[in-house]
């Protein structure tokens, strides 16, 4: 087999598409990562990816650290997953015998948490496909551009490139839309080249039924949901004003009494900046030894230098995730008061 060398890429070379073209020719073991905490860009990705794949005949499996979110379950293939946390024994042998590995959404090991030291020991083949910033994983094959709406996007473009199109399906298409549609919300954000468009367009010649899609992402909540996000834009939603900022912690306790099931938090930390004078919002969920967060912006304010600076996280300069590892009671202070030294330096 040809020695790849390792690129940032954002074209794909003559020569790099032999390369990679090579690869497929005869039938592999083939093993897709996605991130912790998968959202619908990762699932998507790394899904529309397997069926393309399944469909030419490749031996493919799908790994995630942990769980989706219930809302995602209903995408084709979403029961083929394999959950490391429920199964860290076939989740590492899986790994162990790959001869390829792709990496989708994450730019780095620690995005993959448990599963790190099987990524970074594995002798396979690993294709990372990735649109977040600074990517640092030691992969043959570094597909990173900041420039696309999601990883998703970019998953379409690798398989028109890499001569594996013609496995392309429904299924496919479904996948793919449903993870571009989720890192946009619905088009909203992250979403100003035309190329975005051409390629959804493309995706609806397969005959996807786009309003079920949204329907089933965005309508499919529970009343406990509902009352929980009343509940915690009322009761919950505090302000700094002098940075346009916005926060909501919520508690253990409170998951208990709304009876909150994973995914159940998707979207509201973004509903804070429907207000005028709200630039950027944050949302803190406690968990076992840590508070979780998830930080959005409109305009100009980078929440990737917030989360990388002070939450040991980081992700796009509008939409990053992050961690304090402190107790519930303790988070709150250590956030606002990270927040102001951040506002203040910038």
């Amino acid at each position: 087999m040809d020695v790849l060398n390792t690129a940032v890429l954002k074209n794909y070379t003559i020569e790099n598409k032999k390369i990679i073209n090579n690869l497929f020719q005869e039938k592999k073991r083939i093993v897709i990562i996605g991130h912790h905490n998968p959202d619908g860009d990762a699932i998507g990705g790394s899904l529309g990816l397997y069926h393309c794949l399944k469909t030419l005949g490749h031996d493919v499996s799908v790994i995630m650290p942990d769980a989706p979110a219930v809302f995602l379950m209903w995408l084709p293939g979403a029961e083929q997953i394999f959950i490391h946390k429920m199964n860290a024994l076939k989740t590492g042998q899986l790994i162990a015998d790959a001869e390829i590995i792709f990496c989708i959404d994450f730019n780095h090991p620690e995005r993959v948490e448990a599963l790190k030291m099987s990524l970074i020991e594995t002798k396979a083949i690993k294709i990372l496909i990735d649109h977040h910033p600074n990517p640092d994983v030691n992969a043959e094959f570094i597909f990173s551009d900041t420039d696309y709406s999601s990883a998703s996007e970019m998953v379409f473009d690798f398989i028109s490139e890499s001569g594996i199109k013609q496995g392309m399906n429904k299924n496919t298409a479904v996948c793919l839309y449903t993870g571009i549609m989720t890192d946009t919300l619905n088009f909203s954000v992250n979403s100003s080249r035309s190329e975005t468009f051409k390629i959804v367009s493309e995706l609806l010649t397969y005959n996807i039924e786009k309003e079920e899609i949204y329907n089933k992402v965005y309508n499919n909540f529970s009343v406990e949901r509902l009352k929980l996000v009343g509940y915690l834009l009322y009761r919950k939603m505090k302000l700094i004003k002098e940075h346009n900022f916005s926060y909501i912690i919520f508690t253990k306790e409170e998951m208990k009494e709304f009876n909150f099931k994973e995914g159940d938090q998707e979207g509201i930390v973004n509903m804070p900046l429907s207000v005028s004078d709200i630039h950027t919002s944050v949302i803190a969920i406690e968990n076992n030894g840590f508070v979780k967060l998830s930080l959005r912006s409109k305009g100009e304010t980078d929440v990737n230098l917030l989360a990388r600076k002070y939450f040991n996280g980081g992700g796009h300069k509008n939409a990053a995730g992050g961690k304090i590892f402190k107790d519930i009671s303790a988070a709150e202070n250590y956030l606002t008061e990270s927040v102001n030294s951040f506002f203040k330096k910038i």
